[in-house]
């Protein structure tokens, strides 16, 4: 039975800023995902250390307890990395590089290990040379363990880099063909976003009647999901995506562009929050929402869901929405784990989706016109069919895609009605 991993969670507050304990629990979460056992959690109140990040003697706190290794909320520089692994002989490493563990962990698909792998070297890139030029004043086995570097592993990671990149736009390709076949077959697309373990995949199954894993710790969703579901006389495609954090750095969304792409192309997004988190954790958190949105071009409308109102009271949930009103466009409450509010949603989807229109069509009574109307069965809502010299058709459905059915044979006569 192989032993544990051990860690010490170090975080470094900045005097001018008011203390964040929400940060450390994010942390300790993050190291649990991990499957770290951690040993301790240190905290310093100061401005940046150049050689250590945190104080000399916190560190050494930090190292007496001899864990495999220390985990720093604040980003490490590779000086830093090389100064502590000398001089305390244990293992360091950024929050950002135990996100990367934890994607590394559940990447499951070729799509996934390949983001995974772009986004650690677009990482390490920048700082390969000045590891090279810290190895020559002492020998040490490289960066984070990876070997002795030598003059061409600059090259390397970037000539690999553009291998991936490759792989990933073919893709990227693939999943834009995908989408277009599924919109041609009459299904909007509808996307689950929202900061990790908001409780997107359990919103998923419910929606969906599916039983994807849904667990409370971050990151349970990293490739994305898709299940058809149909409400309010629509029918829609329905995708849980990997989950947001904060301070995720530009190259790590853009490594991910393929995953994020289903949000992207989405025509709705459900911007799933865990209404229970206390208000200023709330609003921190619908802020990076709205920023890696805004950073990965979405632009599709929101609604957005307040989730785990089974946890706190009525009152407490409406003062909540209103500290943060400005962020949370079209609002629904609900319990995605017991099921409450789900009818409001399902208005709220059939509203903001694309609108259906009522259209009367007249196609000929022959072998193309009843291939016509096997396609318009296919891609849209047929209320009544007369047979006669002319097929009547009366149907509700989206224009562009009703029309691409239409395609093909002769041309059938497409009147739109006012609704009602």
């Amino acid at each position: 039975m192989n032993r544990a991993k051990t860690a010490v969670l170090l975080f470094r507050e900045d005097p001018r800023d008011e203390p964040h304990p929400e940060k450390m629990a994010e942390l300790l979460g993050l190291a649990e995902a991990a499957d770290y056992r951690v040993l301790g959690e240190i905290s310093q109140r100061r401005g940046r250390d150049r050689r250590f990040q945190l104080g000399r003697g916190k560190i050494a706190e930090a190292a007496s307890l001899s864990p495999d290794r220390l985990i720093f909320n604040d980003p490490l520089s590779p000086g830093q990395v090389f100064n502590i692994t000398k001089e305390f002989e244990v293992g360091a490493m950024d929050r950002f590089n135990l996100i990367l563990e934890i994607f590394a962990s559940r990447a499951s698909t070729r799509e996934a290990k390949l983001q995974v792998e772009l986004a650690r070297l677009s990482y390490e890139a920048p700082f390969v040379r000045t590891i090279e030029s810290l190895k020559r004043l002492s020998e040490r086995p490289g960066y984070r363990g990876s070997g002795s570097y030598d003059v061409s592993m600059y090259r390397d990671i970037r000539g690999r880099m553009a291998k991936i990149r490759t792989e990933l736009r073919a893709v990227e390709e693939t999943g834009e063909r995908r989408r277009e076949r599924r919109r041609k077959l009459g299904f909007d697309l509808v996307a689950l976003a929202g900061y990790t373990n908001a409780g997107k995949s359990t919103l998923f199954n419910r929606l969906a009647e599916e039983t994807v894993t849904a667990k409370d710790q971050p990151f349970t969703t990293l490739s994305p999901t898709t299940r058809a579901v149909a409400v309010r006389e629509r029918r829609f495609l329905l995708t849980d995506t990997v989950g947001f954090i904060d301070d995720l750095p530009l190259f790590l969304i853009k490594a991910f562009r393929s995953t994020l792409a289903e949000i992207v192309e989405a025509d709705l997004v459900l911007l799933v929050v865990d209404l229970s988190d206390p208000p200023e954790v709330l609003r921190e958190k619908l802020v990076s929402c709205h920023q890696t949105l805004w950073d990965c071009g979405c632009y599709a409308s929101i609604v957005s869901v307040l989730n785990k109102v089974d946890r706190i009271s009525p009152e407490d949930a409406l003062e909540r929405y209103e500290l943060m009103r400005d962020l949370a466009p079209n609002p629904v409450f609900i319990s995605a784990r017991e099921g409450d509010g789900l009818e409001g949603l399902l208005d709220q989807i059939a509203e903001k989706l694309p609108l259906l229109e009522m259209f009367e069509i007249h196609l000929p009574s022959t072998e193309a016109g009843m291939g016509q109307l096997s396609r318009l069965y296919d891609v849209a809502d047929p209320i009544e069919v007369k047979y006669g010299k002319e097929i009547e058709v009366l149907l509700r459905g989206r224009r562009e895609i009703v029309a691409r059915a239409l395609k093909g044979a002769g041309k059938p006569n497409m009147s739109p009605l006012a609704e009602g």
